[in-house]
């Protein structure tokens, strides 16, 4: 008897990895050159967990037969509490220093609109154990699910705003579009087995949210992106900048209501009872005799929640210095505790006038350390960077995460 089928698994793996939010490693060039317009399109996308290597994830993402090598692999790696997550942005954005809004001379409009999803899950050692061997593993034992926290957003959005075409300091008013959003979780969660797997106990207090609807237009948002680059004075007669930059903050409604799963029971099941709980029939397919079993609670719900945006501040790279290497380094937080704080730092080599790379280091995130390297291209008024922040997913199957980072600028 397995407790999680194979469709079960998926279904909770692309909670997991779906991604979302905009962060960014191409290191921010202090720019003051003095540009008429700017098209910018950038696009990034990453996952990255703290126990699950990329032999086993690839196989979610792009298909395939997973051995138990392949899951033994990243079972080691876990431990009492691991993290799973990504993101996936896509915007452009449009620049203007000519317009002078509100009649001053160094204010410009910026307009831009982008599409991002942000997921991520928090789980214990044993809901993978669950996931990928089944309740046969946990004969005689006790299953520990408590902690489990997940969650999902799918948005776009549209911004206008004014920006500094001295500083390139700027800020936006944001609209958006929620086409999907869900979230779930277990304040506690504990699996009891006798040795022959005949009676198990169940204890579970928590609740669990999905879409119910198909609708792309789910619910509305308002938020702000805004970009403060401050000089620091480092030494006598030298200058460095540090950058504030705020992306997606906001609040946003649903007003097509979700399903709403909710639990606080003990319960123990054996015989035929263990059948009808985990059979054929699924409780993610709402049957009622199956949620009156389990005493689950359903409702139909809208319900009001903070989008998944991102703050950054850290120091960033002086394009006007003549200097071959120069440093960067920082700090990324996301507003949720799946997200650890990421902390980054990394050097800057300017080869020739058009051509620019570099390498990080970092700590943090929905894993643990990683590495990462970057070229920045620039031909005149075009300039082209691409990155990753995960050097070892990129090369390794035993990577935990892939991240790719693309921006094009085109300057007139």
């Amino acid at each position: 008897m397995r407790l999680l089928t194979k469709k079960r698994v998926l279904v909770l793996s692309l909670c997991g990895f779906s991604s979302a939010g905009f962060s960014q490693l191409l290191p921010i060039q202090y720019d003051t050159l003095i540009r008429s317009q700017e098209i910018i399109a950038s696009g990034n996308g990453e996952y990255s967990t703290s126990g699950i290597e990329n032999a086993l994830s690839s196989k979610f993402i792009l298909g395939g037969f997973v051995t138990d090598e392949i899951k033994d692999a990243s079972f080691d790696h876990h431990k009492g509490i691991n993290r799973a997550g990504g993101f996936l942005n896509a915007e452009l954005e449009y620049r203007n220093y000519n317009v002078k809004l509100f009649k001053n001379k160094d204010w410009g409009i910026v307009g831009k609109a982008g599409y991002s999803v942000f997921g991520g899950m928090l789980y214990s050692k044993d809901t993978y154990g669950l996931a990928m061997y089944g309740n046969s593993r946990y004969l005689g034992d006790t299953a520990e699910l408590s902690g489990l926290d997940m969650g999902y957003t799918f948005y776009q959005k549209i911004g206008f705003g004014f920006i500094d075409r001295k500083t390139k300091s700027s800020i936006t008013l944001n609209a958006y579009n929620v086409s999907n959003y869900g979230f779930g979780g277990l304040r506690q969660g504990t699996l009891i087995q006798d040795a022959n797997g005949d009676t198990i106990q169940l204890v579970m207090d928590g609740e669990f949210a999905f879409t119910n609807s198909n609708n792309f237009n789910q619910g509305l948002g308002f938020g702000v992106d805004v970009d403060v680059k401050m000089p620091i004075s480092i030494k006598e007669g030298e200058v460095a900048y540090v950058q504030f930059q705020a992306r997606n903050i906001g609040v946003a409604h649903l007003y097509e209501k979700q399903k709403v799963y909710r639990v606080d029971s003990t319960f123990t099941y054996s015989g035929f009872e263990l059948n009808q709980l985990f059979g054929d029939e699924a409780v993610i397919l709402d049957s009622i005799s199956v949620l009156d079993t389990l005493g689950v609670s359903s409702s139909l719900e809208k319900r009001t929640f903070l989008l998944p945006g991102f703050i950054q501040v850290g120091k960033i790279v002086d394009r006007s210095k003549d200097k071959t290497l120069q440093s960067f380094f920082g700090i990324r937080l996301f507003p949720t505790l799946i997200y650890v704080p990421y902390l980054y730092a990394g050097a800057h080599i300017k080869a020739t006038d058009w051509l620019s790379f570099g390498a990080n280091v970092g700590y943090g995130g929905f894993t643990n350390f990683r590495g990462g390297v970057y070229s920045s291209f620039d031909w005149k008024s075009v300039s082209l960077g691409i990155a990753t922040e995960d050097i070892i997913g990129a090369l390794s199957k035993k990577g935990r995460g892939q991240s790719l980072y693309v921006r094009l600028r085109c300057a007139f």
